[in-house]
C-alpha cells in the first residue's frame, strides 16, 4: 500500500467520527430508547439496532430519494402525530440546518409525552457543511436557553467528541484551501497524528467542543 493510500485511510471519516452508538448508547442503556421513539431529521442513518421500542423516522423528501426506512414524510415543525405521542424524540445533527428551530422546538414539546425526553445534539465549533444549508451554531447556554424557552426541563447538556475532532476538522478544511507544496507538507504533518488523537483520546472542553449533546424531559403537570 502507498503512502498517500495509507494516509488516505488513517484520515477517513469512518476512522476520524465514531458510529451514532457512541451517542446514544448511554440513553439506551438508561432505558430512554424504549416505546415509541421519533428520529426527527433521520436522513441516511440506520438507529434500528439501539432502539427498544418501537422507532418511526422522520424526514423531508427531495427528487430522487431512495430511502426505504422514512416513516413519515413532513417539515419537522410540522410532525403529523397527535399531541403526547412520543416516549422519546432524537434530533440528531439536524438544528444546524434548518432556518426555523423556534418552531420545532415547540412542536418537539407538544409530540412529547409528558415524563418523555428529547435528546438533541447540535454543533458548536464545526466547519459550515450545507445539507443542503448550515443557518446555526449553539453554546451550552444557548442551547439550554432553546430548550427551556419551550417548555423543556434540561437535564443536562454536555460536550461529544474530543477536542481533537474539533482540530481535526478545522485543520483538514484549511489545508484544503490550497494545494500548494506547504499545504501539502502541512497535511501530511499535521493530520496523521490528530486523527490518531480523535479516535483514541476522550480528552473534552465545552470551550472548544465540536459539538454539544442536550438532554430535555418534558414537565408531567
Amino acid at each position: 500500500m502507498s503512502f498517500l493510500s495509507s494516509l488516505k485511510n488513517l484520515t477517513s471519516e469512518s476512522v476520524i467520527w465514531p458510529s451514532i452508538d457512541y451517542e446514544l448508547k448511554e440513553f439506551r442503556e438508561k432505558g430512554l430508547l424504549n416505546g415509541i421513539i421519533l428520529n426527527a431529521g433521520a436522513g441516511w442513518r440506520n438507529i434500528t439496532h439501539l432502539i427498544d421500542g418501537t422507532l418511526i423516522n422522520q424526514d423531508i423528501s427531495w427528487e430522487g430519494d431512495t430511502r426505504t426506512h422514512i416513516d413519515i414524510y413532513s417539515p419537522i415543525h410540522q410532525i403529523p402525530k397527535p399531541d403526547n405521542f412520543f416516549d422519546c424524540i432524537l434530533c440528531i445533527a439536524v438544528l444546524e440546518h434548518v432556518i426555523n428551530p423556534e418552531e420545532i422546538i415547540p412542536e418537539f414539546f407538544r409530540v412529547c409525552k409528558p415524563g418523555g425526553h428529547l435528546i438533541a445534539s447540535v454543533p458548536f465549533l464545526q466547519p459550515e457543511h450545507k445539507v443542503p444549508t448550515d443557518y446555526q451554531r449553539y453554546t451550552q447556554d444557548g442551547l439550554s436557553e432553546l430548550m427551556s424557552r419551550h417548555g423543556f426541563e434540561v437535564i443536562e447538556v454536555k460536550p461529544i467528541f474530543s477536542i481533537y475532532h474539533t482540530l481535526y476538522w478545522i485543520v483538514y478544511e484549511w489545508l484544503n484551501i490550497k494545494q500548494t507544496i506547504i499545504y501539502k507538507i502541512l497535511k501530511f504533518a499535521l493530520l496523521p497524528s490528530l486523527a490518531l488523537l480523535a479516535k483514541n483520546s476522550t480528552l473534552q472542553s465545552p470551550k472548544i467542543a465540536t459539538a454539544f449533546q442536550v438532554l430535555a424531559k418534558k414537565p408531567v403537570k
